[in-house]
């Protein structure tokens, strides 16, 4: 639980943007279709090995875009050029609901249900999503969901539908073996879902000393790496703890130190209405927190990487800091 949101924050969308710029300039009257709808996929196959349910969610709906549905041809070019830029918004939305509630290294005076609470009074849309839940019957093993056995009853003409009713119900603990599960419809249904479940579990997230790329933290053990490839076959764990600048917060003063800053910025800036709507005591505006912390995160970065001293780290994100 958790990966498949915090591999969608992690996507590197530079090269898919690329393509969708140079869609843009497309001039549909002396366009070819054929040629639309070919950069339009080769796009969307930017995201395939990357990220599973964000690829099936996009290609599905270029796939209906183009071939189900009876918009004109500016209207389907302008709808998928809406549509990718939503998935762009959409890996901002959810890198600062990681951020701000469940990185273990930010906004720790709080507890998570005050930093839950915080986010969505900041971003009150959030709280209305909905989502689709049904029953259907299904088998049962050790009290969990058995997708096995489900999978051997796919084929209806190869199933003894009475037996194998006979069956769930024999073990089931109650009447009817009903288990609730939800239609996922978006991309945005899945990761809600999957962010909500990780802040019900209490999951939490960290930035791995190597990499600084979000992973999730399975259990209550000290980890400082994540299992990414780092360096050619080998992952932040394995080599992560043999690099002296990749030292853990807790060790290295200037780490220390930017995540003071750090935590003091996110303060400034969540601290707006986010308990009391009519007292204001932030004084940066969404775009300058968004402008500051974009900033820092790239000092960070190349501290980490060894492409600058921690002076100099300290220097580059005390700007704009008053």
């Amino acid at each position: 639980m958790g990966t498949g949101i915090v591999d969608f924050c992690e996507l590197d969308f530079s090269e898919f943007q690329k393509r969708i710029q140079a869609l843009e300039t497309v001039v549909v009257p002396n366009a070819c279709m054929e040629d639309i709808r070919a950069g339009f996929y080769e796009a969307v196959d930017l995201l395939k090995g990357k990220h599973s349910y964000a690829h099936f969610f996009l290609n599905s709906e270029v796939v209906r875009t183009f071939w189900v549905s009876d918009k004109s041809t500016e209207e389907q070019i302008s709808y998928l050029l809406f549509l990718f830029q939503y998935y762009f918004d959409l890996q901002k939305i959810y890198s600062e609901a990681l951020e701000f509630c469940l990185n273990t290294q930010v906004l720790t005076e709080y507890t998570l249900s005050e930093r839950y609470v915080m986010f969505c009074n900041l971003r009150p849309d959030f709280t209305q999503h909905m989502l689709r839940s049904m029953y259907g019957v299904a088998p049962i093993a050790n009290g969990r969901f058995d997708t096995s056995k489900l999978i051997q009853f796919d084929n209806p003409a190869e199933v003894d539908t009475q037996k194998v009713l006979r069956d769930i119900h024999r073990d089931s603990d109650y009447s009817v073996s009903l288990w609730q599960y939800f239609a996922i419809q978006s991309l945005e249904e899945m990761l809600y879902l999957e962010l909500m479940e990780m802040v019900k579990r209490g999951i939490r997230v960290k930035r791995c000393a190597l990499c600084d790329q979000y992973f999730v933290l399975a259990d209550k053990r000290r980890r400082d790496y994540c299992d990414r490839i780092y360096d050619g076959k080998r992952t932040c764990k394995q080599i992560g703890a043999k690099k002296k600048f990749n030292q853990s917060i807790e060790d290295d003063i200037y780490l220390q130190e930017f995540q003071r800053i750090y935590n003091r910025m996110y303060s400034r800036y969540y601290r707006m209405d986010a308990w009391d709507g009519n007292r204001q005591t932030n004084k940066l505006t969404e775009e300058q927190f968004q402008s500051w912390i974009a900033e820092a995160s790239k000092a960070r970065q190349a501290y980490k990487a060894g492409e600058i001293s921690g002076e100099d780290m300290l220097t580059r994100i005390s700007m704009g800091t008053e």
